[in-house]
């Protein structure tokens, strides 16, 4: 049987008590068989409150449970919410891995790319200055066969005209004094 009916059996069993006398019908002493108004009043509470008492102890009972299932619905879903936090925590990480290593691939091409660019202006800048050096080498030739060819001329002028001497009139009066 339930605890409510034994609450409520125990309070039947005591009305029977009362009504036919605590120690049955026809006991030796009359005035002791039969319950005074006190006697009732104060059985009726007293099964009132054990009814009472069964009823809070239920009912904290029931509390208890249902506050333990919140508490556990509770941690499950602080749990999940941790869960879910870990996993966006992560995929952030990821999406910024990702990122650093596009931007460090950009980087590295870049570098590669100024090398490259290096190389090429590093060989111009060369190819310049031996142009400029054969430039200067081919003039400087130039100067020296003008130079010769100068010197050739005045040579075959010089044969041709026979013997010629600068400044003449001073050269024939020296000529003359030293005969």
């Amino acid at each position: 049987m339930g605890e409510s009916n034994f609450g409520t059996w125990i309070f039947a069993f005591l009305i029977v008590a009362v009504i036919f006398g605590w120690g049955g019908i026809g006991g030796g002493n009359a005035a002791a068989a039969y319950a005074t108004t006190s006697d009732v009043t104060n059985a009726i509470n007293t099964a009132f409150a054990n009814q009472n008492a069964q009823s809070i102890l239920l009912s904290s009972a029931n509390n208890n449970y249902e506050t333990a299932r919140l508490i556990d619905n509770q941690s499950m879903l602080v749990l999940n919410q941790n869960n879910t936090n870990l996993v966006n925590a992560i995929q952030g990480f990821n999406t910024v891995t990702q990122s650093l290593a596009a931007g460090f691939n950009s980087v590295n091409q870049n570098i590669a790319d100024l090398g490259y660019k290096m190389e090429n202006c590093c060989c111009s800048i060369k190819t310049m200055l031996l142009e400029n050096r054969l430039q200067d080498t081919q003039q400087a030739l130039a100067d020296s066969r003008n130079v010769a060819v100068n010197q050739a001329q005045s040579e075959f002028l010089l044969n041709t005209m026979g013997k010629w001497v600068a400044n003449a009139p001073a050269a024939a009066a020296a000529y003359t004094a030293a005969k």
